[in-house]
């Protein structure tokens, strides 16, 4: 049992830190093409239906507050578009500021939802949709505010479906070249935990600097660290990395063994990049929860065996019982 949860600990470990180092460069990635704002605007003008609504409701005061230009690499934008814009709008601050743009471009002293409605155009898409959402609570303006907050909370969750897949497809695309670089093979791995108790041993103590202990905050490893446990601490104990001399000589001449051999290398070799790859795209939160939970039971350990209570038969085995069980008084030179 611990021979398995060590292998567990340490394969549940490899996967975590090249989780943190590929979501680490995903991020940066994501501050570069701006993709989560990208989404944010689509869904707003397909929700309003109208260039022009949009264009008055991106440029309100208070959504301007919230927006920011796409990240620069060397001058040089790598967004469709450079523009700011937000990455994220509330509900409540989407709705407010949705029916006050509606309002001033129709010129309407109020904005009742019932009121900007019936001021749409009869071919309006945002007077259809409105109409749909407030039908049968007309008169009740709060309710109508609320029904339009979960109609932009209910898109909302289908634009953060679709980022969470985006993320996912470059995850694993990230843990495929990430596998490849520090020659993170699953199965090489499994099975150099499985045979080397040292390794386990040394693995196992990298990963219980990760475990959340007692009331302490817990939070997810640094880049830095994730880095330089994989460089120093894992790749001494872990076949992780390159051998330069059996590469150059590898490349010298590859079929020297055989192209049979050769195809069943590279096949080998992909099939364990390919899970790894896999395995990062789950992410480093999942991969975080899953080693504590490991570390705390292989640190709990198992719980040992009750006692099983021997039955006395006869009642000579219970006055031996009572006999053993009660302490002798000392004899203190008095007869009697």
């Amino acid at each position: 049992m611990e021979q398995i949860l060590g292998v567990a600990i340490g394969v549940v470990l490899v996967c975590l830190l090249l989780s943190i180092i590929a979501s680490h460069v995903l991020e940066i990635a994501a501050a570069f093409t701006a993709k989560r704002a990208t989404l944010l605007e689509k869904a707003i003008l397909r929700m309003v239906g109208d260039p022009g609504l949009y264009q008055k409701f991106a440029s309100h005061p208070l959504i301007e507050t919230i927006s920011y230009s796409p990240a620069k690499l060397f001058g040089l934008s790598l967004a469709r578009a450079a523009k700011p814009r937000p990455t994220y709008i509330a509900s409540p601050l989407f709705t407010r500021v949705l029916l006050v743009s509606v309002a001033e471009m129709h010129n309407l002293p109020s904005t009742d939802v019932t009121a900007i409605v019936a001021s749409l155009p009869a071919d309006s898409a945002l007077r259809q949709k409105l109409s749909a959402i407030i039908l049968g609570i007309e008169r009740d303006s709060a309710a109508c505010v609320s029904a339009v907050e979960q109609w932009y909370d209910g898109t909302m969750d289908r634009v953060n479906g679709v980022y969470k897949r985006h993320t996912q497809t470059w995850l694993i695309a990230l843990g495929m070249v990430l596998a490849v670089v520090f020659n993170a093979n699953l199965f090489l791995i499994t099975q150099r935990l499985w045979t080397s108790k040292d390794a386990r041993d040394a693995v196992t103590a990298t990963a219980q600097m990760y475990s959340c202990k007692g009331d302490q905050p817990c939070t997810l490893p640094s880049y830095d660290q994730a880095r330089a446990d994989i460089q120093q601490s894992l790749s001494a104990e872990l076949p992780l990395g390159y051998d330069l001399d059996s590469v150059k000589n590898y490349w010298k001449n590859p079929a020297a063994e055989g192209w049979i051999s050769m195809l069943w290398l590279w096949a080998f070799n992909f099939a364990g990049w390919l899970l790894m790859a896999i395995a990062v795209s789950l992410g480093a939160p999942f991969w975080f929860d899953l080693l504590n939970k490991l570390v705390n039971l292989r640190m709990a350990g198992l719980k040992p065996d009750k006692a099983t209570p021997v039955p006395a038969s006869g009642g000579q085995a219970v006055v031996a019982a009572a006999a053993v069980s009660l302490p002798v008084p000392p004899d203190d030179g008095a007869g009697g």
